[in-house]
């Protein structure tokens, strides 16, 4: 079932302005990752309740934040913006489905992996997340918000950040075997 438009209004709550949208990215890059960090014992296993592990949890926060970052860089530019299919997402039981591209590997990042491919991800993100401002006049389709400026994309950024975070945090202790 394809998913009704959500107002970006709603992402608001992340912050009003540029700098209060980058301190709450930081800020909720910091959380997720102090959680990720507790999971070593249970990496490889699906959660209860979820279709994936927090390995592909990780794998599929740090997707998101590649595309966002991308577009990010792009609507800050002066690149031609070019069509894109307006296809709205898909809905799954309620929840959102991630699109194809964003999808985790079978078994996501490997732990011994996922410290640096962690500070890479997060590097790019805040690096852009520095230098992102309102871009009213430009602006690129988000499958669930529709059409996003540049600090709307930073916004999304971070409550998806915080979304997947509270989602691995439920899960804690659920998934581990006794």
């Amino acid at each position: 079932m394809t998913a009704p438009l959500q107002d970006p209004a709603m992402l608001a709550f992340v912050g009003a302005t540029p700098a209060e949208v980058g301190e709450r990215l930081k800020r909720e890059l910091d959380l997720f990752w102090q959680h990720v960090q507790t999971r070593q014992g249970d990496w490889q296993q699906v959660q209860p309740g979820r279709e994936w592990s927090p390995a592909q949890e990780v794998e599929h926060v740090m997707l998101i934040s590649g595309a966002v970052t991308g577009v990010t860089r792009l609507l800050l530019s002066d690149r031609p913006l070019r069509a894109v299919p307006q296809e709205p997402g898909v809905l799954k039981d309620g929840k959102r489905q991630a699109p194809a591209s964003a999808l985790p590997s079978e078994q996501g990042v490997a732990w011994d992996e996922v410290a640096e491919k962690w500070a890479q991800s997060r590097a790019a993100a805040e690096e852009v997340s520095a230098q992102v401002r309102a871009t009213p006049d430009r602006t690129f389709w988000h499958p669930f918000f529709g059409e996003l400026d540049a600090l709307d994309w930073q916004r999304m950024l971070a409550s998806h950040v915080m979304s997947h975070r509270l989602l691995l945090e439920r899960s804690a202790g659920q998934g581990r075997q006794a």
